[in-house]
């Protein structure tokens, strides 16, 4: 999976289709029990 990745505390990659609608987001780094 190819995406764009952004963050230090918290990364972000986002992936998705070139001419599509759908879109991956993936939170990283996120403590236990965050609301």
């Amino acid at each position: 999976m190819s995406g764009n990745t952004y963050g230090k505390l918290f990364t972000v990659t986002t992936a998705g289709e070139s001419h599509g609608p759908a879109l991956v987001a993936i939170v990283d780094g996120c403590p236990p029990g965050l609301e």
